[in-house]
């Protein structure tokens, strides 16, 4: 599992980490910003993250389109659980 930080979310599943590298949550369907929901789902990830500075553990379990599939955890737990949880499981398509 590696630390890494993130840039910026794109939308409430995925985004990018500051080397440039997107990314995109294993197991997470959350609406697109563009959506309804989409922006609060955006705000939900980003204010996971934010209590530890966007610093993130990071484990990559594939690819896909050109950006990396990953689980993430913080000091509070999965990133990816804890939006399950809210969710963000079965939205946008």
């Amino acid at each position: 599992m590696k630390r890494k930080r993130i840039d910026h979310w794109h939308d409430g599943d995925s985004g990018y980490f500051t080397d440039g590298t997107p990314f995109r949550l294993a197991n997470v369907r959350a609406p697109e910003k563009h959506q309804f929901g989409g922006s609060k789902a955006t705000r939900t990830a980003a204010g996971m993250t934010s209590r530890s500075n966007g610093y993130v553990n990071v484990q990559v379990v594939g690819k896909s389109y050109g950006r990396s599939v990953v689980t993430m955890s913080n000091g509070d737990g999965s990133i990816n659980t804890r939006l399950r949880r809210k969710g963000y499981w079965n939205k946008g398509r």
